[in-house]
């Protein structure tokens, strides 16, 4: 047989919703944000040294991956961004404008 799986607290009035924790933005997000249109900057991966076969989830993302999830992280706050390789560590990123 079940038991009970939650409870249900009183009535209260006057009870103020709590505010959204805001969240933390990376440091290419809050670049992005900086950023005026036509200006850009370089994103650029760093390697990691790797030890006793651990390997970060982000080891795999190229710069590449993370420019285009920034770009698609942007488009939801109505910002336009384009940009390119210029190898496979390095990515040059523009703000074009408000969408």
């Amino acid at each position: 047989m079940l038991t009970k799986a939650f409870d249900v607290g009183s009535i209260k009035s006057n009870v103020a919703p709590t505010q959204r924790m805001s969240a933390v933005l990376t440091p290419g997000q809050q670049r992005v944000l900086e950023l005026k249109d036509g200006e850009s900057f370089v994103l650029q991966t760093i390697p990691i040294a790797e030890g006793k076969g651990v390997h970060p989830k982000w080891r795999t993302n190229n710069a590449s991956h993370i420019a285009a999830r920034l770009a698609t992280w942007a488009r939801r706050r109505h910002v336009r961004l384009a940009y390119r390789m210029v190898d496979k560590a390095t990515v040059r990123i523009w703000r074009l404008g408000a969408t």
